[in-house]
Order: C-alpha cells, then sequence, then structure tokens
C-alpha cells in the first residue's frame, strides 16, 4: 500500500508545482498586459483635448472607440491604439488633417503673406511652420506640411504640361510643314492612280480616327 501510494504523491507534488507555476506565469503577463494601458507605450502619448480629440476608430454595429494612445509620424499619418488594445496588436493608422472651427461667422480667407509664407522661402516657411508646432495641433501641423508639398507638386505638373504643349505645337508645325511639302512636290498627280484602288480596300473603308487638323 506504501509502496503505490509513493508515486502518487510524487505525481501529485508535480501537478501541484506545474499549476503553480502556470499561475505565476499568468500573473506575470496579467500585470504586464495592465501596465501596458496604465502607461503609454514608446514614443506614444495620451490623446486628449489636443493634439487630436476626433481620432476615433469603428469598432462594430456603427460604434467607435476613441483612441487613448497616439504617436506623430512623419508621413501626415498618425498612429494609435485603443485603449483595449494589448501589445501584440498593430497601431491604427490614420491621415490626419486640420479640424474645422464652426463659428457664427463665415471662415476669412488666408491673406496674401501667408500664401507668400507657404509657397515662398523655405527660411520663412519653417518658421511659420515651428510656430503652428508650438501650438501642439498636429491637423493644422499636417494640412500647413501639405499644403507646401502640394504647391510644388503643381510646379511640377505645370511645367510637364508647358513642356507637353511647347512639344506638341513644334510637332503640329513640323506635320504642317511636311504636309506642305507633299502638296509641293506634287504628290497628288503621282499618287492619283491609286485613290479607285486604295479606297476599295477593306481596311479604308473601316478606317477612322487620327490626328485631325483644327
Amino acid at each position: 500500500m506504501s509502496s503505490n501510494s509513493s508515486p502518487r504523491k510524487k505525481a501529485t507534488k508535480k501537478k501541484t508545482q506545474d499549476l503553480k507555476e502556470s499561475v505565476e506565469f499568468l500573473e506575470a503577463h496579467l500585470i504586464r498586459y495592465m501596465d501596458t494601458f496604465s502607461t503609454p507605450p514608446e514614443g506614444y502619448t495620451k490623446n486628449g483635448q489636443l493634439p487630436l480629440p476626433h481620432f476615433i476608430i469603428p469598432v462594430r454595429s456603427g460604434l467607435s472607440c476613441p483612441i487613448k494612445w497616439i504617436k506623430q509620424l512623419n508621413n501626415r499619418c498618425v498612429a494609435g491604439y485603443l485603449k483595449e488594445d494589448g501589445p501584440n496588436d498593430l497601431p491604427h493608422v490614420s491621415k490626419i488633417y486640420a479640424t474645422p472651427k464652426y463659428t457664427a461667422d463665415p471662415a476669412e480667407p488666408l491673406p496674401h503673406w501667408v500664401h507668400e509664407t507657404l509657397q515662398g522661402l523655405a527660411t520663412s516657411y519653417l518658421v511659420f511652420l515651428d510656430v503652428v508646432k508650438n501650438m501642439d495641433n498636429w491637423g493644422l501641423q499636417a494640412d500647413i506640411i501639405w499644403y507646401r508639398d502640394l504647391n510644388e507638386h503643381i510646379i511640377h505638373y505645370k511645367a510637364q504640361l508647358n513642356q507637353i504643349h511647347s512639344e506638341l505645337k513644334s510637332a503640329i508645325i513640323a506635320h504642317n510643314q511636311c504636309k506642305g511639302r507633299l502638296e509641293c512636290a506634287q504628290l497628288l498627280e503621282r499618287v492619283l492612280h491609286l485613290v479607285g484602288e486604295l479606297m476599295c480596300m477593306p481596311t479604308n473603308k473601316c478606317a477612322c480616327g487620327g490626328w485631325k487638323e483644327g
């Protein structure tokens, strides 16, 4: 009897020890999980009235949850975690824009000096941008950067269009000159006998399109 009870006691003791280690492991991870959301993840800050009070994430059934932890990225985006997210969850990433400030009076158009600053010399623009950064308004900062980037895109596209228009104008002139040389060379007299044969060809009956002057 005693010989059988000894292995059973060892098995019970081992099982108890395994359970104890499992409990300690789960408790350690639970503490880590709770600590993750009592302090911001690395590089993140708590989202409050500023800078992004309206940063919310749709969850289910038409409901949305506000982002608790936020981090500003370099590409006019912001990353964030919900309070329910864990350390193994990927952050939510969203574009950010300036938040409209609604008042009884209509918004005033930007004065000329603001346009000149946003589109002008880098020194003036960087001073302007630093002032906005100190306002801790990420949406406003993102749209100012985007405004200047778009202005540079527009300048680039306009230059491309001007180049294309110039090349198109040169091609039209060369096309007209080529047509004039063919006319002066009396091309029609040389090929007039082909008109009946060529017009009867199936490809010419169905031909359409091509560039047409005027």
